[in-house]
């Protein structure tokens, strides 16, 4: 406890008075013998000990009052936070929330300079000789900003240049990193700021409660600067979903936009497509409730292949610019390697065995160029590189010899996709001995038998009565159910699925398994139980067959058609077989701004970069192999930032626990919260309080032991 008038405490010695009267007023009466009255002896010592007890507390009582009145006027404060600040040096860390929710407008100001302009006071309240360090939450972070420094230039340059964030803050994270920053000071006063939005998301990854855990506890005081006021109204781009059946040039595809409206009153917004920076589209002005969301959808198609940039943004201001724009990134015609092999070439070419198939996957304007298809015969599978493919499709083959079986096993069990299409060429048994021959790694399940409907059962065919909703290829092909109940089957080979780790994507109306698949080793083999031939089914003529075909490749070759889910500030990942290489190469990363590094990477692990602090599309290319195509990522701001929601003073308290916590009543006054420091919380109403108490506990109880005196 401090005292900030100490000279007050000499008027502690007026305690002493009613002592003293009490001591004065203490006169033994003279004693007389009166016979006739010795029976009130007994009485009168009764009463003699009852009024000292009386006079005894009425003396304490008054002493105690004249007390609390000379240490109230004394003005003393609890300094358990702090010592006094003017007296010992000061180490103070700032901690910066300048995430994407601090760009913010809060009455006509940006959040990020009301924290800017609340670290400027906290600067001003140092003396030469203290210590202060900047810890921006998000964003690269300098040199400088991971030390303490003594004359604070280094610090008001790095507040000068410190932005707003397309990140999600860490508090927790940047709390303790303060703490360890504190921890190498020898100051005796050392203290942390919080300067924040007091944003929900940033005390927690993901669903995690923010109550659900304590923070770090340290006896460091914790100064938390709440920057937000009335926001203004403000809308975002949370999500952008881009649905391709097939990437190439022509066909249409589909971007859907969720709004999310962050006010408590509705508005109407004007949300825009942009392909290659120019305006594609805009919506109609679109109704979004209070606190709520509304989708739109936009068509479009490409006219030439490549890669396409593209992104949706809402027309207008608003309170944030930060979240009006969502980007992603396509790339059409792409020309994805993969081989079909068959048993040999029909000079009509309508009726080879892979004539339907090889036109779906050439599907697009003049023959397209999203698939790149070669064309192979049975007997080349043994000398074919294989490895340079990323599916292969074995249409109506003979069981193979051991040395092409032999080669397509090493290519499954190396990460190779093999799908088998049926044919008459296809005798169960046979196949089953290859199978075994090659350890089980070439087909996803035994074959049974081949089946033609039975006439006993009044059918001339089977029908697909069953899809895989949880297959991110059939899940888009499910509705309406008659797109896939319209397939017919007229004949088939039944598998045996309950033998082996095998999954069944589709089902003919019987039960049996039409389409199954099985992972071995890094590699994946699927069969479909019919032929792509009309003599078998009429599947290749139904509409389902080509984003059946076109997307069943791309997702086994697993090329995203749209890359839009990488967060910023997190790594992206060049693909593997476009970074590994039997030595160091050079990887050139072409950001969103038009900047362009040159970055080394080690061919034995993946390429990482990891500087995705922007918003936009970003290229990756290796440039020692010219003929690798560049990768594009399109990088946006965490959907989550998006949402207002804050988390409560009560809930912060109960996660600091015991830890000192003390709450700024005002960013852009904090006069009283440094006097707080300084001087500790006043216990002058606590005193006064006492005082009053005391005083009308005096007078009951003088008028209670001293009464009216009889005659």
């Amino acid at each position: 406890m401090t005292f900030a008038a100490p000279l007050f405490l000499l008027a502690a010695l007026a305690a002493a008075i009613p002592i003293v009267l009490h001591l004065i007023n203490r006169q033994r009466a003279t004693e007389l013998p009166f016979p006739t009255l010795r029976f009130l002896k007994v009485s009168a010592q009764k009463t003699r000990r009852r009024k000292r007890v009386e006079d005894l507390l009425l003396m304490l009582l008054r002493a105690a009052v004249l007390l609390l009145v000379a240490l109230g006027l004394a003005r003393p404060a609890v300094t358990r936070l702090n010592a006094l600040w003017g007296g010992a040096q000061t180490a103070a860390v700032i901690v910066l929330d300048n995430s994407m929710s601090m760009g913010a407008i809060d009455a006509n100001r940006m959040r990020l300079e009301t924290a800017r302009a609340a670290a400027l006071q906290i600067l001003d309240q140092l003396d030469d000789g203290d210590q202060a360090a900047l810890l921006p939450t998000c964003g690269p972070q300098a040199a400088e900003d991971a030390k303490l420094d003594r004359t604070q230039d280094a610090v008001r340059q790095s507040l000068g240049q410190c932005r707003v964030e397309y990140q999600r803050a860490d508090l927790e994270q940047s709390l303790q990193k303060a703490r360890e920053l504190l921890e190498k000071s020898d100051a005796p006063n050392r203290q942390i700021y919080l300067l924040t939005d007091m944003q929900r998301v940033s005390w927690g990854e993901g669903d995690k409660s923010p109550s659900s855990a304590s923070l770090p506890t340290s006896a460091f005081p914790v100064i938390l600067v709440d920057c937000s006021r009335a926001p203004k109204p403000n809308a975002a781009v949370q999500s952008l979903d881009i649905d391709a059946a097939l990437p190439v040039t022509g066909l249409p595809m589909r971007a859907t936009v969720t709004l999310l409206n962050t006010s408590a009153a509705a508005q109407n917004r004007v949300v825009e497509l942009w392909i290659d920076g120019a305006k594609y589209a805009s919506s109609p002005e679109l109704n979004v409730p209070p606190m709520g969301r509304v989708k739109h959808g936009f068509t479009f198609s490409f006219d030439r292949g490549g890669l396409h940039r593209g992104e949706a943004r809402l027309a207008g201001d608003d309170g944030s610019k930060f979240d009006d724009r969502r980007f992603f990134a396509i790339e059409i015609d792409r020309g994805v390697p993969v081989a079909v092999v068959k048993q040999q070439r029909h000079e009509i070419a309508y009726l080879d065995d892979a004539y339907y198939l090889e036109k779906a996957l050439a599907a697009g304007r003049g023959g397209g160029g999203a698939v790149a298809v070669t064309s192979l015969l049975a007997d080349d599978l043994p000398s074919e590189s294989l490895e340079k493919y990323k599916v292969v499709y074995c249409v109506n083959l003979p069981a193979l010899n051991a040395a092409a079986a032999d080669r397509l096993a090493a290519y499954v069990t190396g990460g190779g996709r093999v799908v088998w299409l049926c044919g008459d060429n296809v005798v169960p048994d046979a196949y089953n001995r290859m199978n075994e021959q090659s350890g089980g790694r070439l087909l996803p399940a035994a074959l049974v038998d081949v089946g033609v409907p039975n006439a006993k059962d009044s059918r001339d065919s089977w029908h697909i009565g069953f899809l895989d909703k949880k297959n991110p290829v059939l899940a888009r092909l499910v509705e309406p159910p008659s797109l896939y109940e319209s397939v017919l089957v007229f004949k088939r080979v039944r598998m045996a699925t309950a033998d082996g780790p095998t999954s069944v994507l589709a089902r003919l109306d019987d039960g049996e398994p039409l389409l199954v698949e099985r992972r071995v080793d890094k590699g994946r083999v699927l069969m479909f139980g019919t032929a792509a031939q009309t003599q078998w089914s009429n599947l290749p003529l139904r509409p389902i067959f080509l984003p059946l075909i076109a997307q069943l490749t791309f997702e086994l070759a697993e090329v995203e058609q749209a890359r839009a889910d990488v967060i910023a500030g997190r790594s992206l990942v060049l693909d593997p077989s476009l970074s590994s290489t039997s030595g160091s190469s050079e990887i050139e990363v072409a950001s969103p701004g038009g900047e362009r590094l040159r970055l080394k990477c080690d061919g034995a692990t993946p390429f990482r970069y990891a500087g995705t602090f922007d918003i936009g599309v970003y290229v990756l290319r290796r440039l020692d192999a010219p003929s690798s195509q560049p990768t594009a990522y399109s990088v946006n701001f965490d959907p989550e930032e998006a949402e207002p929601a804050a988390i409560d003073r009560k809930e912060l308290e109960e996660r600091f626990g015991d830890a000192p916590v003390i709450f700024a009543e005002n960013a852009d006054d904090l006069s009283s919260t440094f006097a707080l420091l300084r001087e500790g919380k006043s216990l002058w109403t606590a005193f006064l309080s006492a005082v009053l108490i005391a005083l009308v506990f005096e007078t009951f109880l003088s008028n209670r032991f001293g009464g009216k005196k009889k005659e």
